[in-house]
């Protein structure tokens, strides 16, 4: 099974959100804007195209309110500011998307249970492993510095559909 960086990423909204709530509870800062609905699709040869980060940074180098989502099965990434509250603050944004994978690891971990020193020695090295990763769409609109996509969140609705065109597996890294 390949484990995608994206996964990992979702993993980690979903724990946060676990743990710091959904946003429906939490309250907003007093100095942030009021989110507005913002959704972001992601296709792929006109496919829609899964389990990509979307993250939206401001042009603003002074604003805080960074806002992101990874795409459903259907391309749509329903943006969340700071990923906590649904929707995008007002203003002008870059958009990044990036899809990676990551190879499995090549660790046997032995049943915890019965060998505990295997599994301590096999997490150790797990921690260690140095495994390929690549990126699944063209590396160009997962940097800031090389997205051509924006945006400007305005009151009401915000969509945008982005077009990633055929898919790679550039290796990241050596």
């Amino acid at each position: 099974m390949i484990i995608t960086t994206t996964k990992k990423i979702i993993l980690l909204f979903f724990l946060c959100g676990m743990i710091c709530g959904c946003g429906g509870g939490v309250p907003m800062p007093d100095d942030m804007p009021a989110p507005q609905e913002t959704i972001i699709k992601v296709t792929s040869e006109g496919q829609p195209l899964s389990d990509a980060s979307v993250t939206l940074m401001p042009l603003d180098v002074s604003s805080r309110w960074y806002a992101g989502a990874v795409t459903d099965s259907a391309g749509n990434a329903v943006i969340y500011t700071i990923s906590k509250y649904r929707g995008a603050v007002p203003g002008k944004y870059k958009i990044t998307v990036a899809k990676r994978e990551t190879m499995p690891s090549s660790i046997v971990f032995p049943d915890q249970r019965n060998d505990p020193n295997g599994y301590a020695k096999a997490v150790a090295a797990a921690a260690e492993e140095v495994r390929d990763s690549f990126d699944l769409i063209d590396p160009k609109l997962g940097s800031v510095n090389t997205t051509p996509e924006e945006i400007e969140i305005v009151t009401g609705k915000n969509n945008k559909t982005i077009e990633v065109g055929k898919p790679v597996r550039i290796k990241i890294g050596n």
